[in-house]
C-alpha cells in the first residue's frame, strides 16, 4: 500500500494496478470504499444481480417447501451424483 498516495484531491493509485482491465475503468466511491471495475466486470455484476432477483422471485412465487419435498429433492440429487461416480 506504499504506492497509494493520499492528496487533497483524493487517492492516487498506480496505473499498474488496473493495467490489463481495458481502457475504460470506472471508479465508484461509497463511504470509505473506492471500487474500480472494468465495463466487463460491471456487466457481469449486473447479470448476476438480475439472475439473483429472478431466483428470489421464483422462490417467492413457489412458496415454502415442506420437509418431504426437501427430502425428495436431496434424494434425487444424491441419486444423480451416485450415477455419475
Amino acid at each position: 500500500m506504499k504506492a497509494v498516495k493520499c492528496t487533497k484531491d483524493g487517492v492516487v493509485i498506480p496505473s499498474a494496478w488496473v493495467k490489463g482491465w481495458g481502457k475504460p475503468v470506472v471508479a465508484y466511491r461509497s463511504a470509505e470504499v473506492v471500487i474500480l471495475e472494468s465495463p466487463a466486470r460491471a456487466a457481469s455484476r449486473k447479470r448476476l444481480a438480475t439472475m439473483i432477483r429472478k431466483v428470489r422471485r421464483a422462490a417467492h412465487e413457489l412458496g415454502p417447501l415442506s420437509p418431504d419435498q426437501i427430502a425428495a429433492e436431496v434424494a434425487a440429487v444424491r441419486a444423480e451424483r451416485a450415477r455419475r461416480s
